[in-house]
C-alpha cells in the first residue's frame, strides 16, 4: 500500500557506501554551520577507550573509534548548512586511517565517503548513525541534527477547492489558505507578553490527537470575538523547532493551515515525543492567547486506500435537482490514496441513475469491491476488480430482483474470493437468510454461485456482517431468527474457510434500550471489534445514518439518527466480551458546539471501519461523522442532500474522519484518540462509509516502498539498488513485511507479527 495523503513515506535502505536513503514522509494516506561539530556537550577527549569502538567482522572489540563522537548540530533557516568532518583513528594510537564512511539516515545528511565530511540536509532533523569501516573493521558514532525554521509568510497558492482546481479544498483541507508577511512592529508584538481573550478557543485540531506520518497538514481554525490583523504559530519537538508569522488571510481572520513543509518536517523529525504547538494573535498593538495543543506522532505512515460513498461529488453526474439550479449531481465510490491531494472516481460515472454507484463494502486485500447500482428500484449490484477496474454486473438469482438485497452491506472475505449477504431491511423488506457466495468476475459471469453453509443457526439473519482481517471471525448485528436476535445485539461466530463451517453463535454485546449495535468492524489484531451504538433512530431506514425525511422543510430535515463508536473484545478465556464507548474518537467533553444542531456532536458517529494493516503501533478508524469541522463546515448536521440544500459554497458536515486506536488494549479500556479529518476528500459533498483496504499487491519486480504492497510479500532492493516486490524469504521480516510468527520479524520484540505483517505493537 502507500501512504495517504493523508499516506505514505519512502523506505529506506543503503545507497552503496555513501549514503541511505531513509524515510522522509513525504505525501499527499511530506545549526549554527561553524563546522567546529556543533554542540560539544557529549565530550569529544584527545584520548580513546576500547568502548567508543565498533566491532569487526568477527564480532570483536574495534581497534578503531570515530571522532568526534555523539554530536549535534544545529541547522537554522536560512543559514549555511553545517558540516562536520568525522575522522577514524586507531585507538591505541591515535593515527588517522582511511576508512570509508557511511550514513544510515540519508534524510538527515550525506557523507562523503573518503572525506568523512557530514553536511545536514535541512529536510529533517533526528538522530543518525555514522559508520567507518576499515581493513575489516568498523566503528560508529551518532550525529543529531535539531532544526530551527522561522518563517514570515507564504506565497499565496489558488484556492485548490475553486471550480477546475481540487475538490479537497486549499491543501486538500479546506479554509482560506496561508497568510502573507508580518512586519517588524507587529512580530515584535506578536512575541511579547500576550493577554487573555475569553472568547479565544481553538475548533481543531483537537488536543491529543495523533498523527500519523506522511498526512497532509491541518487546518487551524479558532473562534475569536476579535477579528486579528496577524498569528504567530509556535510548533516545539525534540528536534525540531518552528516559528510562523502570518498576516490575516481572510475577514474575518478565523483559519489558517500549518505550511506543508514545516509539518512535514515535524512529522519526520520527531523520535515519539510530545508535540506542542501553540497559537498567538496580534491586534494593533497588543497580543492575545496564546492557544496551546499537544499531539503525538506515530512512528510510520498510514497504509492503504479509503474508498467511500460520495453524494454530491463533482467526479460523476448523474441524478437530477442539485440546488441552486436544478443541476445534476453525482452518487459514486470514490477513492484516496496516496500520490494526490483529491480523491479518484473508482465506480460510477457522467448520465443518468443508472451509473450511480454508492452502497459498497470492500475485501481487505483490495482485490474485489461490490456496489450497488442503481437503475430506479435499486436492486442491482456489480463487483470490481480493483486492479484492472473492470466491473461486473451481477444478474438476480433466477431473475427475481429482490434477491439482489442478498448482495447488500455484503461482508467480503478478506482475499476477496467470495462473500456473505447481508440479510437486514437496509435496502428493502426481505426475509431470506443469510447466503455465502463466490466472488464473480468477467462481462459474462451472471449470477453469483451460492456456496454451502456448515453450521449457520438455523434461521439466522445477520445483518451489516463482517469478517475479520484473518477470516477466522464473522461480527453482525443478530437480525432475526434465533432467541437473543433482538436487532440490536452484536454477535459473532468462528468460520473455518476450509470446510465453509460456522461456529457457534456468541453475544458480545446487548445494548440498553432504545440503543441499537451496528456495523461492526474488527480491528488488525483480530481480537476487537469496534461497532457503532445507534441512540436514535430516524424514523425511516434501518441502520440509516440520515435525516427523519429528505426535505428542505423543517423539522424532519434537521434531525436524524445519532450514534456513537464502540469497542468489545472478541470473547477468550479468561476474557468475557466488555463494550466500552469509545468517549476520546467520540469526542465526549470536548467538541466545540454551535447552533443548526451542533449541541452535542459525540453522537454524530457512525459506520466504522478499520485499516487491516496497523501503522506505527496502533489501529487506524475511519468513520462517518456529522460533527462541525472547526469553521469550514457548520451546516445542519443532517443538511446533506444537494436536492434540497445547496452544498455548492457551504460544505455539508457529513465527513470522513479518522482516529487512532491502541494496539492490545485491556478490555473495559478506551484505547481510542481525538479523531482529525481526513484530508483529500471533496469538500463540497457529503461524504461517508469509508471502506480502509491495502491496495491490490504488486507483482514481484514491481516497484514498491514497503512489503505489504507486494503479492510476495516482501520489498527490497534489487541489484541496482532500486526497491523492488520479492518472494524470496529474507533472514527477518522489516515493518510491514510478511511473516507467519514474531520471530520471523526483525527486532523482535519491537516488531510482532499482527495479522500476517511485522508491526509495532505500541506506539514509540
Amino acid at each position: 500500500m502507500r501512504r495517504i495523503h493523508a499516506v505514505l513515506a519512502a523506505s529506506s535502505f543503503v545507497v552503496a557506501l555513501v549514503v541511505a536513503c531513509g524515510t522522509d514522509g513525504d505525501s499527499v494516506f511530506s545549526g549554527d554551520g561553524n563546522g567546529d561539530g556543533g554542540d560539544q556537550s557529549s565530550g569529544s577527549p584527545p584520548g580513546f577507550s576500547p568502548g567508543e569502538g565498533g566491532v569487526d567482522l568477527d564480532g570483536q572489540a574495534s581497534p578503531i573509534a570515530i571522532t568526534p563522537a555523539d554530536q549535534t548540530l544545529t541547522y537554522v533557516s536560512g543559514q549555511p548548512a553545517p558540516t562536520l568532518k568525522f575522522e577514524a583513528k586507531i585507538i591505541a594510537t591515535g593515527q588517522v586511517v582511511p576508512a570509508a564512511f557511511t550514513i544510515d539516515r540519508g534524510e538527515i545528511g550525506s557523507i562523503g565517503l573518503a572525506s568523512g565530511v557530514f553536511t545536514a540536509s535541512g529536510a529533517v532533523g533526528g538522530k543518525a548513525r555514522v559508520t567507518a569501516t576499515w581493513n575489516g573493521t568498523a566503528a560508529s558514532t551518532s550525529v543529531r541534527v535539531k532544526l530551527s525554521v522561522v518563517e514570515n509568510g507564504v506565497t499565496a497558492i489558488p484556492d485548490a477547492g475553486a471550480d477546475g482546481g481540487g475538490a479537497g479544498g486549499n491543501g486538500g483541507v479546506g479554509g482560506d489558505g496561508p497568510g502573507g508577511a508580518v512586519d517588524a512592529t507587529t512580530i515584535g508584538v506578536l512575541k511579547g507578553t500576550a493577554l487573555p481573550d475569553a472568547d479565544l478557543g481553538l475548533l481543531y485540531p483537537y488536543d491529543g490527537t495523533v498523527w500519523p506520518r506522511g498526512i497532509l497538514a491541518p487546518l487551524l481554525m479558532w473562534k475569536a470575538g476579535t477579528s486579528y490583523d496577524a498569528l504567530l504559530i509556535e510548533i516545539k519537538e525534540n528536534n525540531f523547532t518552528y516559528t510562523g508569522t502570518f498576516t490575516s488571510n481572510a475577514l474575518p481572520f478565523k483559519n489558517h493551515p500549518i505550511p506543508q513543509q514545516a509539518w512535514k518536517q515535524m512529522l519526520t523529525s520527531n523520535e515519539g515525543e510530545e508535540v506542542t504547538v501553540s497559537l498567538t494573535f496580534a491586534k494593533g498593538a497588543a497580543a492575545y492567547g496564546p492557544l496551546e495543543v499537544k499531539w503525538k506522532v506515530a512512528s510510520a505512515p498510514l497504509k492503504g486506500v479509503v474508498y467511500y460513498n460520495s453524494y454530491g461529488t463533482r467526479l460523476a453526474k448523474n441524478y437530477p435537482g442539485a440546488k441552486p439550479d436544478d443541476s445534476k449531481f453525482g452518487g459514486a465510490t470514490l477513492a484516496i490514496r496516496g500520490g494526490s491531494t483529491d480523491p479518484t472516481l473508482v465506480a460510477g460515472g457522467d448520465g443518468d441513475a443508472t451509473y450511480c454507484r454508492v452502497c459498497h463494502s470492500v475485501a481487505a486485500n483490495g482485490s474485489k469491491l461490490i456496489t450497488q447500482r442503481d437503475t430506479g428500484d435499486k436492486r442491482l449490484f456489480s463487483t470490481y476488480d480493483l486492479k484492472t477496474g473492470g466491473e461486473t454486473p451481477m444478474t438476480p438469482e433466477g431473475g427475481d430482483r429482490l434477491n439482489t438485497n442478498k448482495y447488500s452491506w455484503p461482508a467480503i472475505y478478506p482475499d476477496g474470493t467470495m462473500f456473505l449477504g447481508d440479510s437486514s431491511a437496509a435496502e428493502g423488506s426481505h426475509d431470506t437468510p443469510n447466503q455465502l457466495y463466490q466472488m464473480i468476475s468477467g462481462p459474462d459471469a451472471g449470477a453469483p454461485t451460492a456456496v454451502a453453509m456448515n453450521g449457520w443457526p438455523a434461521g439466522l439473519r445477520a445483518a451489516f456482517p463482517a469478517f475479520s482481517p484473518d477470516g477466522k471471525h464473522l461480527a453482525f448485528t443478530m437480525y432475526a431468527g434465533p432467541a437473543g436476535a433482538d436487532r440490536k445485539t452484536l454477535g459473532t461466530m468462528t468460520f473455518d474457510k476450509a470446510t465453509n463451517t460456522f461456529g457457534p453463535l456468541t453475544e458480545v454485546h446487548r445494548p440498553t434500550a432504545p440503543n441499537t449495535a451496528l456495523y461492526p468492524a474488527f480491528l488488525p489484531t483480530n481480537d476487537g471489534i469496534v461497532f457503532h451504538v445507534e441512540t436514535r433512530y430516524n424514523t425511516r431506514d434501518y441502520g440509516g445514518t440520515r435525516s427523519d425525511q429528505d426535505t428542505s422543510a423543517p423539522p424532519n430535515a434537521d434531525q436524524g439518527a445519532r450514534a456513537e463508536l464502540w469497542w468489545v473484545n472478541v470473547p477468550s478465556a479468561g476474557k468475557p466480551a466488555q463494550a466500552t464507548r469509545l468517549e476520546r474518537l467520540n469526542g465526549n467533553g470536548y467538541l466545540p458546539t454551535g447552533p443548526n444542531a451542533h449541541d452535542n456532536d459525540a453522537e454524530l458517529n457512525y459506520e466504522p471501519t478499520v485499516n487491516p494493516v496497523p501503522s506505527g503501533g496502533y489501529a487506524w478508524v475511519v468513520f462517518t461523522s456529522r460533527r462541525l469541522y472547526g469553521n469550514v463546515a457548520t451546516m445542519n448536521p443532517f443538511h446533506s442532500d444537494p436536492r434540497y440544500f445547496d452544498l455548492t459554497k457551504d460544505p455539508t458536515t457529513k465527513k470522513l474522519w479518522v482516529a487512532a486506536i491502541d494496539l492490545n488494549a485491556a478490555p473495559g479500556t478506551d484505547p481510542s484518540h481525538p479523531a482529525f479529518y481526513l484530508p483529500a476528500q471533496e469538500l463540497l459533498a457529503g461524504n461517508s462509509r469509508g471502506y480502509w483496504v491495502v491496495d491490490p499487491c504488486k507483482s514481484d519486480n514491481d516497484d514498491c516502498e514497503t512489503g505489504d504492497e507486494c503479492c510476495g510479500g516482501f520489498c527490497r532492493p534489487n541489484a541496482s539498488g532500486k526497491l523492488v516486490c520479492s518472494n524470496v524469504v529474507p533472514v527477518c521480516a522489516q515493518e510491514f513485511e510478511k511473516c507467519t510468527t514474531s520471530a520471523d520479524c526483525c527486532n523482535a520484540p519491537s516488531l510482532q507479527c499482527i495479522n500476517g505483517r511485522c508491526a509495532t505493537p505500541a506506539p514509540k
